[in-house]
């Protein structure tokens, strides 16, 4: 039996496992983008943030940096749990995990400007803002996800002049060229 996406012709076999990670600094859209990608492909879909604070796996609330300090091995325990029961899942977060079976890591990017003014209607502190506008400049995000997964699971997307669902085709197009569980 196939899966068949209505919307975008989607198809994906029962047999076949799909688990994507979408990835990028704060106000990169990770979260739209994935819970449309999740809709498309039909995957079950996961806010690593929410995840963290709803199972408590995390040490402590860092004030100055305006986040948890998450536990990682905690963490890599429950999503491996959570993957062993929801075989397709579309992951969003901000963070590098590592050594699980993901098969794509998808790392949203957007141009500097556009990432400050979507920071600052956040309110984010001066501190936060240039902290996480400096990690997009030096594409911190694609190389700490080199050190534990293969480059060709890695895939780097601009998003600055698309739409979420622009983006989740580009996306959807990328899997569909590599994942053999996929086809139009």
């Amino acid at each position: 039996m196939n899966l068949i996406d209505k919307r975008t012709m989607v198809v994906m076999s029962n047999s076949s496992v799909l688990r994507v990670y979408i990835t990028g600094t704060p106000g990169t859209g990770k979260t739209s983008v994935a819970k449309d990608l999740s809709h498309d492909l039909n995957l079950e879909f996961l806010e690593l943030n929410d995840l963290i604070i709803k199972e408590g796996l995390y040490f402590g609330y860092d004030i100055d940096r305006e986040s948890y300090i998450v536990d990682d091995d905690l963490l890599k325990e429950e999503l491996l749990k959570k993957m062993k029961k929801k075989v397709n899942l579309c992951l969003s977060g901000g963070m590098v995990l590592q050594d699980l079976p993901i098969d794509y890591i998808i790392i949203l990017h957007t141009s500097i400007h556009v990432l400050r003014n979507r920071l600052e209607k956040r309110d984010y502190s001066k501190e936060k803002i240039e902290s996480n506008i400096e990690a997009e400049i030096m594409n911190v995000l694609y190389y700490d996800f080199t050190e534990f997964y293969p480059s060709e699971k890695i895939f780097e997307v601009h998003n600055d002049d698309r739409s979420v669902q622009d983006t989740c085709e580009h996306i959807k197009s990328i899997i569909r060229k590599h994942h053999l569980g996929i086809s139009q």
